[in-house]
């Protein structure tokens, strides 16, 4: 017997990673790689540069994917890739010219560049930007990045912008297209209208054939094909999944816009569903404070996205402590809950602790600072205080999203920090009715889920004798319901609801929309 396998694929900044499951959820074999960057200093030598050859991240993910067909055969013997889809980091991604070639380098997301470009933009824009995109004016847009290019020569008519989980796609044989929750981190989606905003295409003297078709996440976009495509792939429906955050926590079964979902991992995601959408003056008022208002992967919904550098600052504090083995960590966090328990009742940053200050979370920040004005300091009490830090700036973010869509009732939890107990309480203490999720995969896990509804589609569209079964656009996303059913991974042999299948209409662009 064959076992028909649901590839969910993760982009990270760090590590990407290929999540094999079955088209019921069940989790066969995980694979993952390092994500190859070149940090360089910039010509003037002030600022660190980081990118990567995007045809170097797109063989690297095919070879990872051919590893994780292998992987989950030595599991379960005679395997088929029936779909596979992409997620991953935002912002990031190339420009593709009229041959298909890319223009520049991929510029991590997190790079420098664009920001004086991005400040240079005409004020009026820049006053209405946080309004009508959801995201504030920072050189993380990737407006800000196709702005710095134009200013090195690159004339944007007769070039694409692909994000990262769209160009892999592409080279796996995919139709061009941008999915919502991605091309929402680029700066010029309408956050209102759903559409491009002409005003910053301008910007940048282009127009709309810069971004190509849009799509929901989900939509089943042609099957794996051609030369440099591993032969174990071909076949395979292809479908972007969008953006990494939101696909995790639909990956952890958080779709409830009463739920806060917290990623805490080097960069801490706290993600709220919105059902329909925000207003504008609510856009300004939360981009203002650092939150981002932008389409969510799931059809009809948005997203409040809020972000800290707590993580970063946690891996720091352990650096610096010389917390070097996972022995020393468990030390650590031992004497840092003795130390807690010692004054019943009080907060991990409440807890004798005065004489020590710790800051550098916000999300526009991450450098560690300390002052210690005590000599009543220890490992212990350091850790707490950088813990108790992070805690306030993550609360400081959810206090921005309550004010606009009132406060959330239940909290899930994922990400590699929730391996220590003293975190783990610091979340418990700070957030409503916690649970937290043992998903290690939960990008890749909500990919999967993704890929499993792109195969419904697409073998239902086949099966009724539509002749574009092996490439659709479809409007249709996957529905909480179908979410919530995948990532309960059924064991009663319960079937997933049948995915919507819609009538097929003649325009990428018009059936997007």
């Amino acid at each position: 017997m064959t076992t028909g396998l649901m590839l969910g694929v993760d982009i990270g900044t760090s590590d990407s990673k290929v999540l094999a499951t079955t088209a019921d959820g069940t989790e066969i074999a995980a694979v993952s790689t390092p994500t190859r960057w070149r940090s360089h200093p910039s010509p003037s030598g002030d600022q660190t540069w980081t990118d990567t050859d995007p045809e170097l991240l797109a063989r690297t993910v095919l070879e990872l994917l051919e590893r994780a067909v292998d992987a989950a055969g030595a599991q379960v013997g005679a395997v088929s890739v029936q779909a596979i889809a992409i997620t991953g980091m935002a912002e990031a991604g190339v420009l593709l010219d009229a041959d298909s070639r890319p223009a520049h380098p991929l510029i991590a997301w997190f790079d420098p560049r664009g920001g004086d470009e991005m400040l240079a933009l005409d004020s009026d824009l820049l006053d209405q930007f946080g309004g009508r995109t959801g995201l504030p004016v920072s050189a993380l847009a990737t407006l800000a990045k196709l702005a710095w290019m134009r200013k090195q020569g690159t004339s944007l008519p007769g070039r694409q912008w692909l994000s990262v989980p769209e160009f892999v796609a592409h080279r796996l044989g995919a139709g061009r297209a941008a999915e919502f929750s991605l091309v929402a981190r680029t700066g010029l989606l309408d956050q209102e209208s759903g559409e491009l905003w002409p005003e910053a295409l301008a910007a940048i003297g282009a127009d709309e054939s810069l971004v190509p078709p849009l799509v929901v996440a989900g939509t089943p976009l042609g099957r794996a094909a051609g030369g440099s495509v591993p032969a174990v792939l071909h076949g395979a429906v292809l479908t972007v999944a969008g953006h990494d955050h939101p696909v995790a926590a639909v990956g952890c079964g958080v779709t409830a816009a009463d739920t806060v979902f917290d990623s805490f991992g080097t960069a801490e995601a706290l993600v709220r569903s919105v059902d329909g959408n925000v207003d504008f003056q609510a856009r300004r008022r939360l981009a203002l404070g650092g939150v981002n208002s932008v389409h969510h992967v799931l059809a009809g919904q948005r997203l409040l996205l809020g972000g800290t550098k707590a993580g970063l600052l946690l891996r720091r504090t352990v650096d610096l402590l010389g917390v070097a083995t996972a022995e020393h960590r468990d030390r650590l966090d031992a004497a840092a809950c003795a130390l807690a328990d010692s004054s019943a009742g009080a907060g991990p940053d409440d807890v004798g602790l005065a004489g020590i200050r710790v800051w550098g979370a916000a999300n526009d920040d991450g450098a560690l600072r300390i002052t210690v004005t005590t000599d009543n300091v220890s490992p212990a009490a350091l850790w707490l205080t950088a813990v108790g830090h992070g805690v306030k700036e993550a609360a400081r973010c959810l206090e921005l999203m309550a004010a606009e869509i009132g406060p959330a009732t239940s909290a899930v939890v994922a990400g590699g920090w929730m391996r220590m107990e003293s975190v783990r309480r610091s979340k418990i203490d700070s957030l409503p009715d916690v649970r937290f999720s043992d998903r290690s995969q939960a990008g890749a896990f909500g990919a999967a889920m993704f890929a499993a509804h792109a195969f419904a589609v697409a073998e239902e569209m086949a099966a009724s004798g539509d002749p574009a079964g092996d490439r659709i656009w479809s409007p249709i996303g996957p529905s909480p319901e179908f979410a919530a059913r995948f990532t309960a991974m059924p064991t009663d042999g319960v079937a997933l609801p049948a995915a919507a299948v819609p009538p097929r209409r003649s325009s990428p662009l018009e059936t997007a929309k």
